[in-house]
């Protein structure tokens, strides 16, 4: 039997395995936006065109999606616990091959591939876990995970920046990832059956049913919000080009703002899904990113624009942590099978928002094109309007 922290409210409880499941998620997080950082940098080593170098990204969003499909029949069949294991195992091979020096591009980007399958199997295990081992408090205990992740992504692209100033080179700030994975497990040693045993992921008789169809509302919740943070991810420094005329600096500016303001808002969000039902923080959240989009998107002005880009990252921070949660709560206790779901959808969102998002710019200008991102907040509170989630938040979890 998996074991379970004692519910006390809607607190979390920040035992071994809770922390543990952190770690884990914390590295995957550093390799995303470490990932990005050294895009142009393994560009550079290998002479490609920058198209060559982007299906690195397109190859790790791929296997996101291969990865959730598979996800909760490979929990069912080994056990969650083993599947996080294998995930870590996969995650430092992957990451070893991507840094190997002069490693031919092939190889790389089959490394990608691997890492974005590996990284999957991380996020939905951890995701689901943590609801499932925290009870009612999975919420604020899911958003508190995805803050500290969130302070990762931080730190992980001035670790790239900083080996590449220096003797260590680039590669040093992506192999940080596998040694902390290798913490991991140690730390985890032969725990593997506290986070899931084999056929113990879902109740007996949901393993053949199909998801109750309110979920599918929550699916589409969750795309317009990982389309919007992708958007303002990959797309907020060409705004800060365009319209304040920022250089080269507005990139590392506007995604420090906007994961800056990620970061503080998984924390802020984690404190008051420990009070308020999840669909009262995500609606407030909605109209904060909606608020701080508008300035940025009015503006000219780049101090004012990098203000509402905070409060844009302020917002959606608690979005994907948040969505999942909505997203298990609605399903009837079919936590891995709704959370490797909800990741299939959040891949072919992050996927095609920035693309649309990119296409648009080329038919109506780039400023134009960016009112893309309020009308995927617009639907997502829409559906949070007319398609409120009225599941209890601490609905029964699956028995481990």
């Amino acid at each position: 039997m998996t074991s379970r922290a004692p519910r006390t409210g809607a607190r979390p409880v920040r035992d071994g395995l809770t922390w543990l499941s952190y770690g884990q998620l914390s590295m995957w997080a550093w390799f995303m936006y470490a990932f990005g950082a050294t895009v142009a940098l393994l560009r550079d080593d290998q002479g490609t065109s920058r198209a060559a170098a982007g299906l690195h990204g397109s190859a790790l969003a791929l296997t996101g999606i291969l990865a959730g499909i598979v996800a909760s029949r490979l929990i069912e069949r080994l056990g969650r616990g083993v599947v996080l294991r294998l995930a870590s195992l996969g995650g430092i091979l992957a990451v070893v091959i991507y840094t190997w020096p002069s490693a031919p591009y092939p190889v790389t980007l089959s490394a990608a591939f691997l890492a974005g399958f590996a990284g999957t199997l991380i996020v939905i295990s951890v995701n689901a876990f943590l609801l499932s081992h925290q009870g009612s408090a999975g919420p604020a205990s899911l958003t508190e995970a995805n803050a500290l992740a969130a302070v990762s992504g931080l730190v992980a692209p001035l670790a790239v920046g900083a080996g590449a100033a220096t003797v260590l080179g680039w590669r040093a700030g992506v192999l940080v990832v596998a040694v902390g994975l290798i913490i991991v497990e140690v730390i985890r040693g032969r725990r593997t059956d506290q986070f899931g045993l084999p056929g113990a992921a879902e109740h007996a008789e949901h393993r053949a049913a199909p998801l109750p169809r309110r979920v599918y509302w929550t699916f589409a919740l969750i795309m317009c919000f990982l389309g919007t943070e992708f958007s303002m991810v990959l797309w907020s420094a060409d705004l800060l080009r365009e319209r304040a005329g920022y250089g080269a600096a507005a990139a590392a500016a506007s995604l420090a703002t906007v994961t800056g303001g990620m970061a503080i808002g998984r924390y802020v969000g984690s404190r008051l899904a420990e009070y308020w039902e999840g669909d009262r923080v995500l609606r407030i959240s909605v109209v904060i990113a909606l608020i701080g989009f508008a300035v940025a998107w009015i503006s000219t002005d780049g101090i004012v624009m990098l203000v509402g880009l905070f409060f844009t990252g302020l917002g959606i921070g608690v979005h994907w942590p948040l969505g999942v949660a909505r997203a298990v709560h609605a399903s009837g206790g079919m936590t891995d099978r709704a959370s490797a779901l909800a990741s299939v959808y959040a891949s072919i969102a992050i996927g095609s928002a920035p693309f649309l998002l990119g296409a648009l710019s080329d038919a109506f200008g780039f400023h134009q094109a960016f009112l893309l991102v309020p009308v995927m907040l617009g639907a997502a509170l829409a559906i949070l309007l007319l398609k409120p989630d009225h599941t209890p938040v601490d609905a029964p979890a699956s028995p481990e």
